[in-house]
């Protein structure tokens, strides 16, 4: 099984990148490389507060399994 964090990054990067690289590769380079930082800063920032998680429980949820109970 693969982790929830990590499932969701690649539901949320993988996208974007493919966008990115679609849009920018041949235009221009430089600016291209720059969505890529942007892009792993927005993702790195969803991995922290969460978000990725949540999305991979919702859209693949037998792919990450069932996730045990967190105490608050």
């Amino acid at each position: 099984m693969l982790m929830p964090k990590i499932a969701g990054a690649i539901i949320a990067g993988l996208p974007a990148v493919l966008l990115a690289w679609v849009l920018l590769w041949w235009r221009n380079r430089a600016v291209f490389w720059f969505a890529l930082a942007l892009i792993v800063v927005g993702l790195g920032y969803l991995m922290a507060t969460g978000a990725t998680d949540d999305l991979a429980n919702r859209l693949v949820p037998r792919l990450v399994g069932p996730q045990p109970i967190r105490a608050n």
